[in-house]
C-alpha cells in the first residue's frame, strides 16, 4: 500500500536482496507461448511491496548473510500472496489494486483465477525444485490454512451476530499466519534454532494481525488516491471486520496491541540491524493515513 512506505526498511539492509527475488521471479513466470505475453507481463509488473518476503529476508538477515534458498523461496512467497489477491479480487469484484486495473477487471473472473492458478503451479514447481521437504510442508499448509481463513469469511458474510473473536480467527488465518511463517522459514534456512525460529513466528503472527486491522481500517477511511485500491469493498460485500464489529478507535487500539506483541517478540535478539529493521517493519506497515 502507498500510505505505508517501506523504503526506508528495504532500502537500509535488504533492497540488493529484493532485487534478486524480483529477478528470479520474473524468470520463473516466463512462458514460451507469446500468445500470453500480456498475461505474464502483468504478473510481472504487478509485485508490490514484497512485504512478506522482506519478513522472511530479514529475519534470515538476523543470523548472517541471506543464500539462495532465502532469495528463491521469498519468491515463491510472494508468487503465493499474488495468486491470493487475484482469487480475491475475483470474489470480492475488486477493481483496481496498487494504482492499477484488476485482472478481473481487465479481463474477467475466469482468466483471472487461471492467472491466480499459473502462480501457485509455478510456486509449487520452484518448491519442489529445492527439495527441501520441511519448506514445502510449511508453506503448503500456509496456503491451506489462507483457504480455510477465506472460506470462513465467505460463509459468515452478512452475518450480523460476527463477533471479535470470529474476527480474529479470520484475519489469524487469512493473514497472520502467512506472515508468521515467512518469519520462521527465514530462520529455519538460517539453520537458527527452535527458540528463535518460534520468536520469529510469533513476530510474524503478531505483525500480520496488525497489519490485517490497519488493512481493514484503511478500507473504510483510506483514500484510493492514497491507498491504491478500491475502498469500501468490505461494506459493499457484508464483510463485517473489526472496525464495523466494535469501532474504529477499538480497532486502533488493537493495530497498537498486536503491533507491541510483534517488537516484544524481538526481546531476545541483539539489537543489530536486521533486527532494527524489523521493529521498523511493524511500525511501517501499521501506519494510517492522516
Amino acid at each position: 500500500m502507498t500510505v505505508r512506505n517501506l523504503s526506508s526498511v528495504s532500502d537500509s539492509l535488504i533492497a540488493d536482496e529484493l532485487a534478486e527475488v524480483q529477478k528470479f521471479l520474473s524468470e520463473q513466470l516466463n512462458c514460451p507461448d507469446d500468445r500470453l505475453a500480456a498475461f505474464i507481463d502483468y504478473l510481472k509488473h504487478r509485485q508490490g511491496k514484497m512485504l512478506r518476503a522482506s519478513v522472511l529476508l530479514l529475519s534470515g538477515r538476523l543470523f548472517g548473510d541471506i543464500n539462495k534458498i532465502h532469495i528463491e523461496i521469498a519468491a515463491v512467497v510472494e508468487m503465493i500472496h499474488a495468486a491470493t489477491l487475484l482469487h480475491d479480487d475475483v470474489i470480492d469484484d475488486g477493481r483496481s489494486r496498487r494504482g492499477h486495473a484488476t485482472a478481473n477487471n481487465l479481463w474477467g473472473a475466469n482468466l483471472a483465477v487461471l492467472l491466480g492458478d499459473y502462480l501457485l503451479s509455478k510456486a509449487f514447481l520452484t518448491m519442489e525444485s529445492l527439495q527441501r521437504n520441511d519448506i514445502s510442508r510449511i508453506l503448503t499448509d500456509t496456503a491451506a490454512t489462507i483457504c480455510q481463513g477465506e472460506m470462513l469469511q465467505n460463509a459468515l458474510r452478512g452475518d450480523s451476530a460476527i463477533g471479535v473473536e470470529e474476527y480474529l480467527e479470520i484475519i489469524e488465518k487469512k493473514t497472520a499466519v502467512f506472515f508468521a511463517n515467512c518469519g520462521r522459514l527465514g530462520a529455519i534456512i538460517s539453520e537458527a534454532d527452535e527458540n528463535d525460529c518460534e520468536a520469529l513466528y510469533d513476530f510474524g503472527l503478531n505483525l500480520g494481525m496488525a497489519f490485517q486491522i490497519t488493512d481493514d481500517l484503511i478500507d473504510i477511511v483510506g483514500k484510493e488516491s492514497e491507498t491504491g485500491k478500491t475502498g469500501g469493498r468490505d461494506v459493499e460485500n457484508k464483510i463485517l471486520t473489526l472496525p464495523a464489529i466494535k469501532s474504529i478507535d477499538f480497532a486502533k487500539s488493537q493495530i497498537v496491541h498486536y503491533r507491541q506483541k510483534a517488537v516484544s517478540s524481538l526481546a531476545g535478539f541483539d539489537p543489530n540491524p536486521a533486527a532494527l529493521a524489523l521493529k521498523e517493519l511493524a511500525d511501517s506497515v501499521t501506519q494510517l493515513p492522516l
